[in-house]
């Protein structure tokens, strides 16, 4: 029994000599969701407000979900997290790192109108690339010209969203997008570790 009280006590010591604060994590953001089913008629103002649990993997997919709060209907509970399966976020980051984060989220679920978009964009791995992307298109550099030559070996990469509806999006982004005309192109965007300019295709 001295035996084990002193290897406990010894490893406690030689423990908070070396402890370290780790750096903070840096919390996942909602990127896109998926549709919510219907909300229930009885939901006063036509909306719930629920709480879920998420894992967030490392690439940002969701690995787990469960709701905390419940809307009183089993059946819609189970729909809402099939749905939830489904949402994307950046990644939990700590030290520059990708890693799995259980995130406690509160939901707002509410009614939206369809708004249906064609979207691609141009991915840079820094602000000042971004930035500098910009600033070209400002200056009336072609964005489909630049889309074409983008590559991951020069530092921007391109994506093509198709046909989207933005209201799926976080609100941060669908506010961008909803100001957007056929042919218009964003300011640079924060996501995640990423900067991105999009652009509003025509139909």
């Amino acid at each position: 029994m001295i035996r084990t009280l002193c290897i406990l006590m010894f490893l406690l010591a030689g423990c908070s000599a070396i402890q370290q604060t780790p750096e903070p994590i840096q919390r996942p953001e909602l990127v896109r969701s998926a549709p919510l089913p219907p909300i229930v008629q009885n939901s006063p103002g036509g909306e719930m407000k629920l709480t879920v649990a998420i894992l967030v993997l490392k690439d940002g997919a969701v690995g787990d979900a469960d709701l905390i709060s419940s809307s009183g209907d089993p059946d819609w509970d189970s729909l809402a997290l099939r749905s939830i399966m489904q949402w994307q976020y950046t990644p939990g980051r700590r030290e520059g790192r990708p890693m799995e984060v259980w995130l406690r989220q509160p939901l707002r679920v509410q009614f939206h109108e369809p708004v249906v978009m064609n979207l691609a964009g141009l991915i840079s791995a820094t602000e000042q690339a971004a930035d500098s992307l910009y600033l070209l298109i400002e200056r009336g550099a072609d964005f489909d010209s630049l889309f074409a030559l983008a590559r991951a070996d020069s530092g921007v990469r391109r994506t093509s969203l198709g046909s989207v509806d933005v209201s799926m999006y976080a609100k941060q982004l669908r506010s961008e997008f909803l100001r957007l005309n056929e042919g218009d192109v964003t300011r640079p965007l924060r996501i995640g570790a990423t900067f991105v300019i999009y652009k509003r295709i025509k139909a």
